[in-house]
């Protein structure tokens, strides 16, 4: 299949439906603009080589914003971003990113001309004195040649842009975000682009006014978005964040914070600096004026004083928090130090100047990666090239993409399927007892593979079987407790017939490996004196335990006293099983504890996932009720028990009630005080007739008096 070529069909998926949340962000800097041109050209190019469909074929349409969450730029950046997002190149798709070196090339010279000969300095000067450099006639031509009548809402992805308005002497945020809410910054691309790249003392300041569908008018004026953030970064994360604290459906809402920023993947491209040329000093500085601070050779000392400190200070406030968060991978700054002089400029459109800066695009990506010592504010390499690090991000951009669009796929069709099953959604079920019968019926497949029964049928299964599986003694008043007490004295209560016969008719042949999603039903082997705990994760390192699912829940089943022990063999392992509450009445902690050994064994289904980290989790747990505020036991009473009241009073069971809510309860303290001390509690619901369990130390929580 080699050669052919697929497309891209749609906008990529929003972050509910994957792992990552990607940030694409591009600096301000002029004509060094052509400097990220080439970094994002090599990214889509990685893109197209690496993404194929399920036949092989490339995806040769690809674009950037196929596979971004968010692109932010400012100034020059924000042209990109507009370029990048606008769908006005061919067939409605935005413009390749390869495009976007050619667009300074030719537009360069026309935004930035050149002035020339011995007193070129003293024109520019006195153009400073009395005006903006350049007029910006030809930068508003090329801008709304290329971009047209594009509005902020026509982007193919979520786009932030920062201006800056010299009126309200406050940042002006263009985003995607905002505009539901505050439709007047629903504006022309062409319009924001030319405000945010109105840099003071190089252009005007830019003036227009828009109205939105309801009359609402706001006039804007806007100079360049490099006075609020020149490095846009932050801003782009801090928008994700407030639709995320706005419980923006797009996004999982999870009140964690890490959480968050382990998902984020940021990309952020500078334009290049001349830290290493060392151009200003404070000897230098201290006999500077009003002019020698806008105009110094060329050059302007106080725009690249603010400009360079809000790179650097973006870029350390990031640095800090995706290290706290131990996710600096996934944070990845690609910025050139190294300029000198002309290279530095951000107006001198020369031919020759334009060729040098293509130059060190290119010979950036061969750099090793560098990344700034949070110690000394300095950057430093950190090993791999910029090369093969966009080629890791590229790679984990195209399994995002795919994640979505299956788990999309997957969600749609399970809505518009009135046949949707709770093993859809469930990544495990468990069950103990009668609790492993439930997770059997919601995960045994039927003819058609799907789960043979709807949690609507459990309710109709044990009012139709439980007269038979627990038939009730017909003696009358005081010999119906003799009657229960001799039976529990020479054998079990139940033979345990209909309860077998109920089972195999309903699951049939179904084994362990069949089951819709993965299941974890504990047992006890009383001749092994251990839990046996079948699970579907067992099933590759241990097969002897692909039981049948009958034998499995007749086994889980076997309660002492009620039903006799169960015998059966499987590939030559014998089982004696009796019922799975004796070892996990409350399966919750069995369950996350076979997940928890799949992390650590590095099970490739679970490859994002830390060990232990309980923020990933989200869990219910269900009990079946008790008669604890009954109050039905007491230490007077029990004190005068012997081994048969403790095994059989009033038709009751005191040993086994007391082992097994000691099992639910402590199961579930244990996980509470876990979640908790996640800051996850809202991750774990368990649910039984007290109501659900309150861990937050108020005065009703259950546990508040559990120790002294």
């Amino acid at each position: 299949m080699e050669g052919r070529t697929s497309s891209i069909s749609s906008k990529i998926q929003t972050p509910k439906y994957g792992e990552l949340i990607t940030i694409l962000s591009v600096d301000g800097g002029g004509i060094r603009g052509i400097i990220p041109g080439v970094i994002l050209a090599h990214l889509e190019s990685q893109l197209r080589e690496l993404d194929k469909d399920e036949n092989g074929n490339k995806k040769e349409d690809a674009r950037l914003a196929d596979y971004f969450d968010v692109i932010a730029g400012t100034s020059t950046g924000g042209l990109i971003t507009a370029m990048l997002t606008a769908p006005v190149g061919e067939n409605g798709r935005p413009y390749p990113a390869e495009n976007i070196v050619r667009f300074y090339k030719e537009n360069g010279p026309k935004i930035f001309p050149q002035t020339s000969g011995c007193l070129s300095w003293i024109v520019d000067l006195w153009q400073a004195l009395k005006g903006s450099k350049y007029d910006g006639k030809n930068l508003h031509k090329a801008i709304q040649d290329k971009l047209k009548d594009t509005r902020l809402q026509d982007t193919v992805t979520n786009v932030v842009i920062p201006t800056f308005d010299i009126k309200k002497l406050q940042p002006t945020i263009f985003s995607s975000y905002q505009i539901e809410s505050n439709p007047v910054l629903d504006a022309k691309l062409s319009d924001i682009c030319i405000g945010t790249s109105a840099a003071p003392t190089y252009f005007p300041a830019y003036y227009f006014i828009k109205e939105d569908e309801h009359g609402n008018t706001r006039e804007f004026n806007l100079i360049d978005g490099g006075i609020a953030a020149n490095n846009p970064t932050l801003v782009a994360i801090s928008e994700v964040m407030k639709q995320i604290t706005k419980k923006n459906s797009d996004f999982l809402s999870v009140d964690d914070l890490q959480f968050y920023y382990e998902r984020f993947l940021v990309i952020s491209i500078g334009t290049g600096s001349k830290k290493t040329e060392e151009k200003y000093d404070a000897k230098m500085a201290s006999k500077w004026g009003v002019i020698s601070w806008l105009y110094w050779k060329k050059s302007t000392p106080l725009i690249d004083c603010y400009q360079e400190s809000s790179y650097d200070m973006v870029d350390y406030h990031i640095s800090v928090i995706f290290n706290a968060y131990n996710c600096q991978d996934k944070y990845l700054r690609i910025q050139d130090d190294t300029l000198s002089k002309e290279v530095s400029s951000i107006d001198l459109a020369t031919s020759e100047n334009m060729q040098k800066l293509e130059t060190v695009g290119k010979d950036l990506l061969d750099k090793p990666v560098s990344r700034i010592n949070l110690d000394t504010g300095r950057n430093g390499p950190v090993g791999r090239t910029y090369k093969e690090k966009l080629e890791g991000f590229a790679k984990l951009l195209i399994e995002e993409r795919k994640l979505r669009e299956s788990n999309a796929k997957g969600k749609k069709e399970l809505d518009d399927d009135k046949d949707a099953r709770l093993a859809d959604y469930f990544d495990v079920i468990a069950g103990t007892s009668t609790g492993g019968l439930l997770t059997a019926l919601l995960t045994a497949p039927d003819e058609n593979g799907r789960p043979i029964s709807a949690a609507e049928d459990i309710v109709p299964f044990y009012f139709k079987n439980g007269p038979d599986i627990f038939p009730q003694t017909s003696s009358c008043g005081c010999l119906s407790w003799i009657v229960g007490l001799w039976k529990a004295l020479t054998g079990s209560k139940y033979d345990g017939k209909s309860l077998h016969k109920v089972i195999e008719d309903k699951l049939n042949d179904t084994r362990l490996h069949q089951t819709v999603t993965n299941v974890v039903i504990p047992t006890f082997d009383i001749k092994r004196l251990h839990p046996a705990i079948f699970s579907s994760y067992k099933l590759r390192s241990n097969p002897v335990f692909d039981a049948k699912l009958s034998d499995i829940c007749i086994g889980t089943s076997a309660a002492p006293t009620y039903f006799p022990a169960y015998y059966f063999t499987n590939q030559d392992r014998e089982f004696n099983l009796i019922d799975g509450g004796i070892a996990a009445n409350n399966p919750t902690l069995v369950a996350i504890s076979e997940v928890m050994k799949q992390i650590t064994k590095e099970n490739p289904d679970f490859t994002s996932i830390e060990p232990l980290n309980y923020r990933r989790l989200l869990v219910i747990s269900i009990g079946t009720g008790f008669k604890k505020n009954e109050v039905k036991y007491t230490a007077d009473m029990a004190s005068k028990w012997g081994v048969i009241s403790w095994l059989y009073w009033k038709k009751t069971t005191p040993i086994i009630d007391c082992y097994q809510e000691a099992s639910g309860d402590m199961v579930d303290y244990h996980i509470s005080v876990v979640f908790q001390a996640l800051r996850s509690e809202k991750n774990y619901l368990r649910i039984d007739p007290l109501g659900s369990r309150d861990i937050t130390g108020s005065s009703h929580c259950r546990y508040n008096n559990m120790y002294p």
